[in-house]
């Protein structure tokens, strides 16, 4: 179904604006065969999809345009990100489209599945209903993986076919520290990148997380593996399982009986829930700076997004995720929180004075020594930060 209704779309938009659409697929990351031609002063291509990390750092070379400077492309339209515009927006300047014009960004959010027979065997509180009083919180989540984790195997100690609380792949380790609304960067009310990882917050966060990923009820499938690896949530050993919402639809055969929730806030205090946009599987749009027509790509752009509101959105999130893939309307609900609370995180994908990997590297150590690897990547944070801030003003 969701392949018809693309070549529906690309029927549609090519009929209406009397173009011929050529998808080029890249066996490398999209981005970089177009960045050679567009370095090369080449018009091969009018759009560009690729990772965000890849896109954010060609953005400061000036490979792409302005989306406010075409005229046909109205990025305040419904079919549009909005979190993403407001996010990415550097100076007044804003170089990617994300939305309905492609499933790529609602594929790659962070979604927590739960166990439902976990729940009720250890008399657990309704996750949803915790999510919707805002009482889904990490200490909520420390509290029941602590009561469910166990020794089902019987040798005497908390080993790899045990029940856990949390069984995650490393990734996971930062769409919680977003979930808290801790973050690595943010563009201030000028446009300007800015380095938040030194507000006293984001260590209080890191400590949180911390605490999450203890190895007395959390299981890191990569760095606690033996054996080659088990698959604790497919087993129904393990209460919380992180994945994307790409994970949902590998889940439709799944023997577990599951629900979806956000990310845990830090604390009831917190605004809302925030979900993660993962720097190395969600896709943003720009326009290269050499297209020779840019009001034709605005126009084609805009199309498509329409169209893909119409007909594309539906079809992935009601048929197949919500339909085929979760299990219950309370998951549906969550689902729309979690697309609607999306974050992007600025220095998250400039990862500026390796940030991102050093802090996923200690909780994967399961360190608190957080704020002296701060103090220590300090300059290169600053120099970094710099870089990015000059290398945008000279596109500007």
């Amino acid at each position: 179904a969701l392949c018809s209704a693309l070549f529906a779309r690309q029927t549609a938009v090519e009929e209406r604006l009397n173009v011929k659409i050529d998808n080029i697929i890249h066996e490398k990351e999209a981005s970089e065969p177009a960045q050679t031609a567009i370095t090369a002063g080449v018009d091969d291509y009018d759009i560009v999809l690729g990772a965000q990390w890849k896109m954010m750092k060609q953005s400061t070379m000036g490979l792409y345009m302005n989306v406010y400077d075409m005229p046909y492309l109205d990025l305040d339209q419904p079919w549009w990100n909005q979190n993403a515009k407001e996010s990415l927006s550097f100076y007044d300047c804003v170089y990617f489209c994300s939305g309905d014009i492609t499933t790529g960004d609602d594929r790659c959010i962070s979604v927590l599945l739960f166990n439902k027979k976990l729940i009720e065997e250890f008399d657990l509180d309704n996750p949803y209903d915790d999510v919707r009083d805002g009482k889904w919180t990490m200490d909520k989540m420390i509290e029941n993986c602590k009561a469910v984790t166990g020794d089902i195997d019987g040798n005497g100690k908390q080993d790899e076919f045990d029940r856990w609380g949390f069984t995650f792949w490393q990734d996971a380790i930062f769409s919680m520290m977003l979930g808290t609304g801790a973050t690595v960067g943010k563009t201030d009310a000028d446009g300007v990148p800015t380095y938040t990882a030194t507000d006293p917050f984001f260590i209080d966060a890191y400590a949180k997380v911390l605490q999450l990923v203890d190895k007395q009820y959390s299981y890191n499938q990569k760095f606690d593996a033996q054996n080659g690896g088990y698959n604790h949530w497919g087993a129904g050993n393990a209460l919380y399982y992180w994945g994307m919402v790409s994970s949902i639809i590998g889940q439709r055969s799944s023997d577990v009986d599951f629900g979806v929730i956000p990310m845990p806030k830090y604390s009831e205090d917190q605004d809302r829930y925030y979900s993660e946009a993962n720097a190395y599987s969600t896709s943003l749009m720009s326009v290269p700076m050499t297209v020779v027509n840019p009001d034709r790509s605005g126009l084609i752009l805009e199309a498509m997004a329409a169209y893909g509101k119409q007909e594309i959105s539906p079809v992935f999130l009601d048929n197949l995720v919500m339909v085929k893939s979760v299990r219950d309307a309370d998951s549906a609900e969550m689902l729309q929180l979690i697309f609607d609370s999306q974050v992007f995180d600025v220095g998250y994908f400039f990862n500026w004075g390796n940030t991102l990997n050093d802090t996923m590297n200690l909780l994967n150590e399961r360190k608190d020594s957080i704020a002296s690897k701060l103090e220590s990547i300090s300059k290169k944070v600053e120099k970094d930060v710099q870089a990015t801030i000059d290398a945008f003003s000279a596109v500007n």
